[in-house]
């Protein structure tokens, strides 16, 4: 089992077994005490420059080639990708306003706020993105900048976005990553090309 699901079975032990003491059922709580084996991080895997030209050459294919582009050139995170609007971009100065995150509540998307009070931020746009981005909304009909596909006037959900990228990630032949990977590899880039942490 992963650790999540161990740390569930065990925080549904202890509640049930506090519930026998309160009720007078045993006299301690057995799972008092316990250890947990220390959570693992996730490793992290990001593309190489091999990899991100073929993935993107599939990405075009696929119709999804915009969308990861402005993830690789940004490293948002998946909710506040999904969120985007046109009116999010300057398409003069290449401003992109993050301010709004989207999410999924049974079937339906929903638009809140982001985590933080600092994922709140304006990034620009390198002009070569920027360009392609100015391009790709001549092609759109809709305030959203990735709509949905199958329900008009709503974003792509976010589970939508990761199984394309899987799809991607499958015909382009490299590896399977995260999305939350592709803010890795923004990130990696970033910093081998010298940008200020």
């Amino acid at each position: 089992l992963s650790d999540r699901s161990v740390r569930s079975c065990y925080a549904v032990c202890q509640m049930a077994l506090d519930k026998a003491v309160e009720e007078r059922l045993v006299h301690s709580n057995p799972a008092i005490g316990c250890k947990l084996s220390p959570l693992k991080g996730k490793e992290m895997k990001i593309l190489t420059q091999d990899e991100i030209q073929r993935f993107l050459i599939q990405a075009k294919a696929e119709g999804m080639y915009e969308l990861f582009l402005l993830e690789l050139a940004t490293g948002l995170r998946l909710g506040e990708i999904a969120a985007l609007q046109w009116d999010d971009l300057n398409p003069t100065t290449g401003e992109l306003r993050i301010n709004k995150q989207a999410g999924t509540v049974g079937p339906e998307v929903v638009i809140c706020e982001p985590k933080t009070k600092a994922a709140v931020r304006t990034l620009i746009l390198p002009p070569t993105v920027l360009k392609v981005m100015r391009e790709y909304k001549a092609k759109v009909d809709s305030r959203w900048m990735f709509p949905s596909p199958v329900k008009e006037d709503t974003p792509m959900t976010p589970g939508a976005v990761r199984r394309r990228l899987q799809i991607i990630l499958e015909r382009a032949g490299c590896k399977r990553i995260r999305f939350h990977d592709l803010r890795h590899t923004f990130a990696t880039l970033s910093l081998e090309n010298g940008m200020d942490v």
